[in-house]
């Protein structure tokens, strides 16, 4: 059990009218980890016993979008325009490079963030994501599960283990254990519009043009680690062996037995993988 909480106060800095939110930790030297979270997280959905072991070696910037958590604004419908709300956010903090990491359709907005603005960005990582028009998810019970409603605790937990951990008694185990630790940092959900701006976002990308984003995944020249589990339900392990093949300079790790919560599953074994790849010359 890891005894590492996130700052409790948040930073704000403002864009026009979108006062982004955020928290930096970390070390106070070196190239920044800027965060992506997945569908409907907040910065407070990252696994605090990841971040631990990757903050104990760099700067870690983690923020809420726009309209996500405590930023105000509302939640575009488009890949598109969130990576461009992110580009706004990093780049106001005046950074003129940092490591970009992207989980689920956080990876989404890294990739069309990195081709956009190849300038800011030193490495990529991308975690449990998909090129636009990839291999679509199957499972019958997927759908309902991302359309639910904010319920009690139990069914909470129910959908999360559903969607993040593999169906076993050690993914159920892992997955308990992790989610324990992220609603013990939670403070604030997304709202319903951000679920559904998500959806119609991840929508229009997963009926994107595949053959056109593989030419575009040719354009991302930084170094680039993808990582899965090997049972992801929710964006499918095979996308991530697409983006390997496709990204020039990309080495790809899959997880056995682990699913999209891969990072959380083995927070541990994420992090060192991170930090061996974003600590080589």
């Amino acid at each position: 059990m890891t005894n590492f909480t996130l700052p409790t106060e948040n930073s704000y800095i403002s864009v026009g009218e979108i006062d982004y939110a955020y928290k930096k930790l970390g070390k106070n030297d070196g190239i920044p980890l800027v965060f992506l979270i997945h569908f409907r997280g907040t910065m407070e959905n990252w696994d605090p016993a990841m971040l631990e072991h990757i903050a104990a070696e760099r700067p870690v910037i983690l923020f809420d979008n726009t309209g996500i958590g405590y930023t105000n604004g509302e939640t575009p419908t488009t890949i598109a325009e969130m990576s461009e709300d992110a580009f706004q956010f990093i780049t106001a903090l005046g950074y003129e490079q940092v490591d970009l990491l992207g989980f689920s359709i956080g990876g989404m907005v890294a990739q069309v963030l990195t081709i956009q603005h190849p300038e800011l960005i030193r490495k990529l990582i991308l975690s449990g994501t998909s090129a636009a028009g990839g291999i679509s998810p199957t499972h019958p019970k997927l759908q309902d599960a991302m359309h639910r409603e904010d319920g009690n605790q139990e069914d909470v937990v129910n959908t999360f283990l559903f969607l993040f951990y593999p169906d076993t008694e050690k993914g159920k185990k892992l997955g308990i254990a992790s989610l324990k630790r992220i609603l013990n940092q939670k403070t604030i959900e997304s709202s319903l519009q951000v679920r559904d701006a998500q959806l119609a976002a991840i929508a229009k990308w997963s009926n994107g043009n595949h053959d056109q984003a593989l030419n575009q995944l040719n354009k991302i020249q930084q170094p680039t680690l993808v990582i899965n589990g090997d049972n992801d339900i929710m964006v499918p392990t095979e996308n991530s062996i697409i983006l390997s093949k496709n990204i020039p300079d990309a080495q790809l790790i899959i997880y056995p037995k682990a699913g999209h919560g891969h990072l959380h599953q083995h927070p541990y074994r994420f992090a060192q993988h991170v930090n061996l790849f974003l600590n080589e010359k």
